[in-house]
Parts: structure tokens; sequence; C-alpha cells
């Protein structure tokens, strides 16, 4: 006989009933999102594939509420090269999300194409990723009601049976971007080389247009798929006239984030909707950026939010000052939680990495380029 202290077994027994309930209840899992999404654009929009002349290695760990039965651990890689002469762009993209105490896992592995038209001062880029995911569970970690016994705890064996505790199934996702360099004014305030950046993007592409899929994603499997997730994203990188900052440029960018996850684009009763908006502050290599999420794009005292604070470095030159671009780029941030689920569900913290390779074979990466009049603009530290 084995006895389990009670708080041990009711979170066992609320993650089985959580875990099992999503197929009849008709509720939905959530993507992970990334609070530095701008670092892992790969992710955000696979039209960014290939964004910058050379090789490049991104790395993206994400830690959230571990103090919650392990909360959730997210990990992404994903390697990337720009094609000039063909205007592409392609990648191969590596993805990893764990859950709580039972390990629920979700791990991808996708190859990601991006085509580029070029334009004097415009950009459009226009992206997809095709992957295979699979799923796994531990259920010799979960507890079912059968097995209780109301004194002695665990003593029993359960007759439920699952059907699995692996599921595999495919997915593409579909993004474009437009960017655009040229001069802006402001009153009688004018900015040269400004940045600006719009983008759309599509995850789940197939399960926008049917949402039955037989036990393509349940463990159950029931008539359920993946929850389709679209993505709006821009901002601007606005260049200053250095003024005591020892010569060094200082740029501000600001940006935003809306997602929406679920099977009506716009349902807002049922959907995921979280909004994500705030500004970069870049001097030099160095940068500081503050960023407020929240679900329904507005303040609410129910609904989690967050302040995001992050700050990063690139190593070995500055693009905006040299033109060169950086071999290394670390970035880390915070989330502080003030409302709904708070701080004793433990904080959230992100490390982003991103090395570039082809400096190691090319150089300064001369080998990339590209003579035609129509460039593909590169991306001034951020886009």
């Amino acid at each position: 006989m084995q006895v389990y202290p009670q708080s041990c077994i009711f979170r066992k027994l609320l993650f089985a009933i959580i875990l099992l309930s999503t197929g009849p209840l008709n509720l939905k899992a959530q993507d992970p999102s990334f609070s530095q999404f701008y670092a892992n654009r790969m992710y955000l929009n696979p039209a960014f594939t290939g964004l910058e002349k050379g090789l490049f290695l991104n790395a993206s760990s994400r830690m959230q509420w571990l103090a919650i039965d392990k909360g959730f651990r997210t990990y992404d890689v994903n390697i990337s090269s720009q094609i000039p002469f063909a205007k592409m762009g392609v990648g191969l993209h590596l993805h990893r999300n764990i859950e709580g105490f039972a390990q629920l896992a979700t791990t991808s592995a996708g190859l990601a194409f991006s085509y580029t038209i070029p334009g004097k001062k415009n950009n459009i880029h226009f992206g997809f990723e095709t992957k295979i995911s699979e799923k796994s569970i531990d259920w010799d970690k979960l507890t079912f009601t059968d097995e209780l016994h109301p004194i002695f705890g665990i003593i029993n064996q359960s007759t439920a049976v699952p059907v699995r505790d692996q599921v595999t199934f495919g997915d593409v996702d579909f993004g474009i971007v437009w960017r655009r360099e040229g001069d802006w004014s402001f009153g009688r305030r004018s900015f040269r080389k400004v940045r600006s950046m719009l983008g759309i993007s599509f995850h789940h592409l197939p399960y926008w247009f049917s949402n039955s899929a037989q036990g393509n994603d349940s463990f159950l499997n029931r008539d359920w798929s993946v929850a389709p997730r679209g993505t709006l994203h821009g901002g601007l990188l606005i260049p200053f006239r250095p003024v005591s900052a020892g010569g060094k440029q200082i740029l501000f960018s600001p940006n935003f984030k809306l997602d929406t996850q679920g099977y009506q684009l716009l349902d807002r009763a049922t959907n995921i909707m979280v909004g994500t908006f705030g500004a970069y502050a870049l001097l030099g290599n160095l940068y500081l950026s503050l960023f407020y999420q929240n679900r329904n794009f507005a303040p609410n005292p129910i609904h989690t939010n967050s302040l995001i604070f992050g700050s990063g470095v690139y190593i070995e030159g500055a693009r905006s000052n040299s033109g060169e671009t950086p071999e290394m780029f670390i970035g880390i941030s915070f989330d502080l939680n003030s409302t709904g689920l708070g701080p004793a569900a433990g904080s959230i913290f992100e490390l982003q990495f991103t090395y570039n390779i082809s400096k190691q074979i090319f150089g300064n990466g001369k080998g990339f380029g590209s003579r035609n009049r129509n460039r593909i603009l590169d991306c001034k530290s951020f886009f």
C-alpha cells in the first residue's frame, strides 16, 4: 500500500481531469509565446526565414511558472540562410515544449522557405514552414479517481486504459511580411532611414479550414485537432542623431504583436487572445526593452498580465555604426505578473542566442552579396 500526501494527489488528479476534458469539453491548448518575439523571428513568422545575409544559428529557452508542478519549459532552435541570387531563404526549425509533472511534451521538426520581392525601398516576404509534430505523455504520473481511497490515498488499480501515449501529425505555417526603409516627417521633425514593418502569420494552416482530424491531436483518439493561431505584428525602427552618447547612434523601436488562437478567427468569447505592446531602445551594441502583455489587448484584473523587461547585447560590431554584421547576439528577459496568476506561480525567464556561422566561413559575409539594384533590405539590428 502506498500513501501519498493529499496535496500531491490533488495536483495529479486535477492535471488528469484537465487533460481528459480537453476533447469533449471543447477546450483548446495554447501555443508557446516568446516574450522576445523578434529575437526568434522564424517562430514568429516563417516569412522571416533567411532575412539576413549569411548562415545563422538561433536558440531560445523559456522557463515559465516552474513553481506550479514544473510549469512550462520551451526550447527552440533554428538554422537559416539567405540565398540572395534566388531571393530565397531556407531554414531548419526544431521545437520542444514540456508541460507539467506528467511530461506532456510536444516536439516538432520543420523546413522553412521564404521568397522576397525586393524594391528600391520596399520588400515583400512570403514564407511557409512544413513540419511534423509529435505529442507524448507519461500516464504513470497521473492519478484517476478510481485509484483513490478517502483515507489511504492511492491503493487501487485504475480501470482507465489510455488509448495512446504518443500522437504524430503534420502541420504547415504561412506568413507575409512587408518592410520599408525611407524618410519620415512628424510635424517639424524629420527622420532619415526609418524602418517600418508589418506582418501576419497563420499557424496550423490545415486546421483553419477543418476542425475535424480523427485522433491527430488526441491521446484518446477523439475527433479533435490543433487549434489554429493567427498573429499580426508590426513596428518601427527610428534613428536619432547622437547627442551625448559618445558618437553612437540611438534608435527607438516601438512594436506590437496580437495573437488569437481558436477555430473562429475573431471570436473573443471562445478564442485565446493576447496583445503585446512596447518598445526597444538601442544604443550602439546594447538595448533595453519594456513591453506590456495581457489578454484581449486591454488591462483586466481577472486576466494574467505581465510587464516584460528585456536587455541584450550585440557582440563584435553594431550594424547601425559600421554596417558590419555582428557575430553574436545574447538577450535575456523577465516577465513580472501583477494580476491573474501572480508571482507565487514562479517568474518567467527567457534567454535568446544568435550566432553568425557564416562569419567563420566567409569572414565579413561578402560571399552572400547581391548586385541587384532592388536589394533585399538588411536587418538593421532588428528588422
